[in-house]
């Protein structure tokens, strides 16, 4: 757990909607946090409730405490992920304009996505590693707002094309990898088009190589509630 406060005050107000597991896990104390496995990652994602996700109290606590002096200081995640971690133009993702990305068809066109490192991952045991990959490009869902098969697609063949070949020189070749993208109510960042990815013992210097980033790099390894960035 990469908290580095003392886990006790929350903002009043809290910056997003708490799922059940959110308050369980408030509710519990570090030591009696158990984090999710690999198999039990997989029943969630198969479930398709996103909601059971959750992070280890302390750095949940966190999360909410970064979350509230982030919209205090940059107005919301999204402008402070644009300008800080995406370093797109603020209309990267904006509806009224939609000839600012390449190619209509997401993640095919290097230009318009990123993969980056969660800077928030979910509590998981070692060796799983959480990916986010930021599109410029809406990607369709259906009524249930899940992916349709044409997105599920491509989904599918930018993993294989960007991972396949390195996961499968890992352990367990064949499921090692794992996906979804959030429905809209558990959407920590709902304006910026992204998907999650789980990677089971990947290495470090191939991670390193694709996001440009370095574990110690992460905003929740960074975290002091007395220092949030304003670059």
């Amino acid at each position: 757990m990469a908290g580095m406060t003392d886990g006790t005050s929350l903002p009043k107000a809290i910056p997003f909607e708490l799922s059940e597991a959110d308050l369980e896990a408030l509710a519990t104390k570090d030591e009696d946090f158990v984090p999710h496995n690999w198999e039990d990652l997989k029943e969630v994602i198969a479930r398709g409730d996103m909601s059971l996700l959750k992070r280890s109290p302390t750095d949940l606590r966190n999360y909410i405490r970064w979350r509230a002096e982030i919209q205090t200081k940059f107005g919301s995640v999204t402008n402070f992920i644009l300008r800080n971690k995406l370093h797109w133009a603020s209309h990267a993702n904006n509806h009224q304009n939609r000839g600012y990305y390449g190619n209509k068809a997401p993640l095919t066109n290097s230009a318009d996505f990123r993969i980056l490192r969660n800077d928030w991952p979910y509590g998981m045991s070692s060796g799983i590693l959480h990916l986010l990959v930021w599109s410029k490009t809406p990607i369709p869902v259906n009524g249930d707002g899940d992916p349709t098969p044409e997105s599920r697609r491509l989904i599918l063949q930018f993993i294989e094309r960007t991972f396949g070949a390195e996961m499968n020189t890992r352990d367990q070749p064949r499921d090692n990898i794992l996906w979804f993208k959030n429905r809209k109510r558990w959407q920590s960042v709902q304006a910026l088009e992204h998907i999650h990815i789980m990677l089971r013992n990947a290495d470090e210097g191939f991670i390193t190589r694709l996001t440009g980033q370095y574990p110690e790099d992460l905003e929740c390894s960074m975290y002091s509630s007395a220092a949030i960035i304003t670059a």
